[in-house]
């Protein structure tokens, strides 16, 4: 399936993704790796991106 027809996952996805992958680190009582710091980028622009719709939604 290509990406265009993927659904964008909601907000609180994307921010039960973003605290996995800060919870992930501090067991290890590490810093994000620079792979996990460019998934963080990424997720957190996403659902900057998908509350930003939502909020466009409600209104």
């Amino acid at each position: 399936m290509s990406d265009r027809h993927r659904e964008t996952p909601s907000p609180d996805a994307l921010n039960d993704a973003i605290r996995t992958l800060w919870a992930r680190a501090g067991e290890e009582q590490r810093s994000l790796t620079a792979d996990e710091q460019r998934i963080y980028q990424v997720l957190v622009a996403a659902w900057a991106e998908a509350t930003h719709a939502e909020q466009e939604l409600a209104a």
